[in-house]
């Protein structure tokens, strides 16, 4: 099965149907990706400041926030597959989802890499303690990849085929 195949298959699905048939469902599913994009964001701002050093609160209570930013990326992954069903080829061939796709795998690298390696030497540090250098690069990284991954997701209608 070739792209353009699996993108009609997409298309022509249940979801992609039931996304362009119902008039109200896809500013739905883009209320909840604009809610689930500041939750996500909000929650990492905190967590990724703390291990920089700019916020001073408990290690512990600032790593408590990546359950909630894993609710906002849970958001929008759902309501993201729901713009996508409307109109894949849309989506597919554009040049800042693509890219923003390629961004979010990155960061989600990037939070595996914090999660193996950088998660347990911060719990270990004391109240007030810096983290070291690996974990300001691991956080500013992180604080990097959402931040194109949002000004991506503002470019999608500009960049889309026949402009914006």
């Amino acid at each position: 099965m070739n792209e353009v195949q699996i993108l009609a298959l997409i298309h022509d699905s249940w979801l992609g149907e039931v996304c362009r048939s119902i008039t109200w469902l896809f500013p739905t599913f883009e209320t909840l990706h604009f809610i689930g994009l500041t939750t996500l964001i909000g929650a990492m701002m905190i967590v990724d400041l703390r291990l920089i050093g700019m916020v001073k609160i408990p290690m512990k209570s600032a790593l408590r926030f990546t359950h909630v930013a894993f609710v906002g990326f849970a958001l929008n992954v759902i309501s993201g597959v729901g713009c996508f069903a409307s109109n894949p080829s849309n989506y597919y061939h554009n040049p800042s989802f693509r890219l923003k796709m390629l961004l979010i795998l990155l960061a989600g690298l990037n939070l595996v890499y914090f999660e193996v390696f950088e998660r347990r030497k911060v719990l270990a540090l004391g109240d007030g303690v810096a983290t070291g250098l690996d974990t300001k690069i691991v956080a500013g990284l992180s604080l990097t990849l959402w931040t194109l991954v949002i000004i991506l997701g503002r470019f999608l209608p500009v960049t889309a085929l026949g402009g914006g």
